[in-house]
């Protein structure tokens, strides 16, 4: 009995892995910017290739020497992506905690992550450059996690974390998110009084960590690329430091909210949710709602009654505007409205804990601004929503926190129902009480919800290969 329980515990993860075969065996690589990294050393050396690229182009230049290597022999590329798509629900379940919810979450999260944009730039430079460094993010979290609380680490894991570091670290959004996670983790070994797990390990990846932003802040090349999208979009030329900021917030409002994105419906529909029932308040239920009110508002109402397409305006990939247009307000409020709302929220959940609020609200305002940042940069509409990545990863990573933490929401006390009376628990009435608990309603149907939110997204994905 304890032995297929055992097994059940891993069913979630058997689930991602089919899934994620036939996404692999769908996949057609050898499109899009495939071509250009498949011959780019065909008449160079590697590292003239790498240095011509970091001088002219881009600093993400361990991410292309990658690239440019693995993607020679797609059948390896397949082989290493559908491992890292496979052991991806298996780092973030162990990362808050582990046992068969959180497996079952893990797994949830990973399917409904949008994975039909890792293929946006063709499919081997897409994932490389994106979901690669996405898994490294999550994996350098885990080994700083067990490094924080002296947790033991494998040997051949801990080897591993140094890679690993370097290939996130070179992707310029992963590299300021690791930092801001060892900075935590510093915070928290001062503040109990304790050292890391393993001292040369955790200042290995803080090294790394400093040499890639380093190697990030000094590249010439992101100027030299920004110059050249500049000459293919001239009137970003023109535009002000306002002028690219609202670019980067309303492509932020546009993705999330206007396009009433499927993750983010579902993180801001668990936040609420674990709001009501830690609080079993309405008022503030009601205010952690609010990002679902304008989700409503701009799917339904603005289906169901065309002359509302004023209020729930639809943002497109806009180069000009007017400031005293109303237009060109309403999505700031309701960017503002939903940001507001969601610092709302995750204080009810984090709030009892000082440093852990301050934590996820840093890693949340850190992933807006990664989106945010897109604005002063003349390939905001060209990269498309891959860029986005790191945001749905804390996203995804704060709500498994935030179910992590509230474990015991998920099931209450199972009742006997006395004849003639209210229900009493099993044992007031005499009957042995079982370990097992009865699942809250509200749960089952949340859990439904995300179950078929997840197919639709894997039914897509499957049919976009």
């Amino acid at each position: 009995m304890r032995k297929s329980s055992r097994y059940a515990a891993y069913l979630p993860f058997v689930l991602v892995a089919v899934i994620g075969l036939v996404y692999h065996a769908g996949m057609k690589p050898m499109a899009g910017d495939d071509i250009f990294f498949r011959d780019a050393t065909k008449d160079t050396t590697l590292w003239a290739y790498l240095t011509q690229r970091y001088l002219t182009w881009t600093s993400r230049v361990v991410s292309e020497c990658v690239l440019v290597n693995v993607i020679q022999c797609p059948l390896l590329w397949r082989i290493i992506d559908f491992l890292l798509f496979a052991t991806l629900p298996l780092l973030l379940s162990g990362l808050f905690g582990g046992g068969k919810m959180m497996n079952w979450c893990a797994a949830a999260a990973v399917l409904i992550f949008p994975f039909h944009d890792m293929g946006t730039a063709g499919w081997i430079t897409t994932t490389v450059t994106h979901f690669w460094p996405f898994w490294g993010f999550f994996y350098v979290a885990w080994v700083i996690r067990k490094l924080a609380l002296a947790e033991k680490i494998h040997p051949a894991a801990a080897v591993f974390a140094v890679p690993v570091a370097v290939v996130t670290g070179s992707h310029e959004q992963y590299a300021v998110i690791m930092t801001l996670l060892l900075v935590l983790s510093g915070v928290y070994l001062w503040k109990t009084h304790r050292k890391p797990g393993n001292a040369v390990l955790f200042w290995t990846l803080a090294v790394i960590d400093v040499v890639s932003l380093l190697v990030i802040a000094l590249c010439p090349g992101n100027a030299g690329r920004n110059a050249v999208s500049i000459a293919d979009l001239p009137v970003y030329a023109t535009f002000g430091f306002g002028q690219k900021l609202y670019l980067g917030l309303l492509s932020i409002e546009r993705v999330f909210i206007a396009n009433a994105d499927i993750v983010f419906f579902l993180v801001v529909l668990i936040w609420t949710w674990l709001v009501w029932e830690k609080t079993k308040d309405y008022r503030r239920t009601f205010l952690s709602a609010l990002p679902l009110l304008i989700l409503f508002g701009q799917t339904v109402l603005r289906t169901a009654y065309p002359g509302l397409s004023g209020l729930f305006v639809m943002p497109g990939e806009i180069l000009e505007w007017s400031w005293s247009d109303l237009s060109t307000w309403i999505p700031m409020v309701y960017l503002a409205v939903t940001v507001a709302a969601m610092v709302y929220a995750l204080y009810q959940l984090f709030g009892d804990d000082l440093f852990a609020f301050i934590s996820v609200l840093l890693l949340v305002g850190c992933g807006f601004g990664a989106g945010m940042v897109l604005g002063f940069m003349a390939t905001i509409y060209v990269s498309g929503e891959r860029v986005y990545a790191p945001l749905y990863g804390i996203l995804l990573a704060v709500t498994l926190s935030g179910i992590c933490r509230q474990r015991s929401v998920w099931k209450e006390p199972a009742a006997v129902a006395v004849s003639g009376r209210k229900a009493e628990p099993a044992a007031d009435a005499g009957v042995t009480a079982p370990d097992s608990k009865a699942p809250v309603p509200s749960a089952v149907f949340l859990t439904a919800l995300t179950v078929v939110c997840c197919a639709v997204n894997v039914l897509f994905i499957v049919l976009s290969l």
